[in-house]
């Protein structure tokens, strides 16, 4: 199958912006395809940090039209025998390490399938056993972005890794257990309570009573930001439809002294 052309490739890495990394990645991109437009989504994703770029690529990838070029490179396991993967969902295409990167979109896209990359003669040559972003990821993903098919890279698998993350349950009657998912630059807790999760497993609407982070209650819900006192904490919808902790021109994670991973609660009222 030839599937339709788009030559947009997004980049997302932990490689930071001062160093050579993501420098070369892209020279390999441009050298397979000139005519690629690079759209830098984040090189500042935490040092081996998984889950935060997992939060950002399920996040982003929807912004962009169909037939759209992922590539994610935040690699601790490099050089090991990991594999690297091309995924085809919601009708875009990924291109990472079989390391659990892609958890949130195997969680909420339509996955139509999901390859192994075993074709080696895409790869750039010599392939350093510590770059495999610019030497396997980078020409694979280019070659995408010319209308390469997904299955000429290698076989279809079904055992690609994901990140064990807990579950949002209702722990007790009206009382609901979650994580912190993400802290956003402005001290924003993203947690993973989506309302909509909620509603569809009770069948009705329900009211917010309160969240608790650090055994700190947090009672008032708002529209958006602006709607909360200065200095107060409050919840909201984000953007992205989860639940968010924050505060208005303030660091709601520092004044929660919060981390991600730290458990959420939520208690409603149907």
């Amino acid at each position: 199958m030839i599937i339709s052309m788009n030559s947009i490739i997004t980049f997302t890495s932990d490689f930071g912006t001062q160093g050579h990394y993501a420098g070369e990645v892209k020279g390999v991109l441009l050298s397979v395809n000139p005519e690629a437009k690079l759209v830098d989504i984040s090189h500042q994703v935490a040092a081996h940090n998984l889950l935060e770029a997992a939060y950002i690529i399920a996040r982003v990838y929807r912004a962009f039209e169909p037939r759209t070029v992922h590539l994610l490179v935040v690699d601790p396991g490099v050089g090991s025998s990991r594999r690297g993967l091309v995924v085809e969902a919601d009708h875009h295409l990924f291109v990472a390490p079989d390391n659990g990167i892609l958890s949130l979109v195997f969680a909420e896209a339509v996955v139509q399938r999901v390859i192994s990359i075993e074709a080696e003669h895409y790869f750039r040559r010599p392939v350093s056993p510590t770059f495999h972003g610019r030497d396997i990821f980078a020409p694979v993903a280019a070659q995408l972005s010319t209308g390469s098919s997904p299955q000429s890279f290698g076989p279809e698998v079904k055992d690609y890794a994901r990140l064990s993350l807990p579950e949002v349950n209702e722990v007790t009657p009206g009382v609901w257990e979650g994580f912190i998912l993400h802290i956003d630059r402005f001290g924003n807790i993203i947690t993973s309570i989506r309302p909509e999760k909620i509603r569809n497993k009770l069948g009705r609407d329900f009211k917010i009573d309160r969240f608790s982070i650090q055994d700190q209650d947090i009672d008032t819900h708002v529209d958006h930001y602006a709607a909360g006192a200065e200095g107060t904490l409050f919840s909201l919808v984000s953007s992205g439809g989860y639940y968010e902790i924050a505060a208005l021109k303030k660091s709601a994670a520092a004044m929660l002294n919060a981390r991600r991973g730290m458990k959420v609660m939520l208690e409603i009222t149907t």
